[in-house]
């Protein structure tokens, strides 16, 4: 055998070990990246906003505190349409459940609020509109919405 037909054959077994060492790694990355578009529950249009927002289930929350946490009313006051995701995530912290990394358009927190009823778990959604930027909040009951517009001193939570 001719002494460049097996230099080929040691390049070849080197490009298929490397190829073999790099497969699972690119496919758990196509993977998580397939999957990532999977965080938004409800359908969202361009504008941000939807009709028939879905929410998650409280138990599904990824924080330790599962009955929630209780929100700086000032901060919460804070919160207005045209914010980016890195301001919200200074005011409010993480979303509380998983909603995933890239294209994500809706994030959800579960919050502790003093209702007429007592203290409850109030679940809060933010829906992002087409260049990311938060443009829907809303409150999953009523009543949280009326505590929250109390505890911020806004018209409209």
């Amino acid at each position: 055998m001719p002494v460049c037909a097996l230099q080929n054959i040691k390049e070849l077994d080197t490009m298929y070990a490397s190829i073999k060492h790099h497969a699972a790694p690119c496919a758990a990355l196509l993977l998580a990246l397939a999957l990532s578009g999977c965080g938004n529950l409800s359908k969202i249009d361009d504008r941000g906003a939807s009709a028939a927002p879905v929410w998650p289930e409280m138990t599904d929350t990824t924080m330790t505190l599962r009955e929630g946490i209780y929100p700086d009313p000032a901060k919460l006051a804070l919160v207005k349409p045209g914010m980016t995701k890195d301001q919200l995530y200074h005011l409010l912290g993480r979303p509380h459940f998983l909603e995933g990394f890239f294209f994500v358009r809706e994030w959800d927190y579960l919050f502790r609020l003093q209702t007429p009823a007592g203290d409850k778990a109030c679940q809060y959604k933010i829906l992002f509109d087409k260049d990311v930027l938060a443009q829907q909040f809303l409150w999953r009951e009523k009543d949280c919405e009326e505590a929250a517009r109390t505890v911020t001193g806004k018209g409209k939570a």
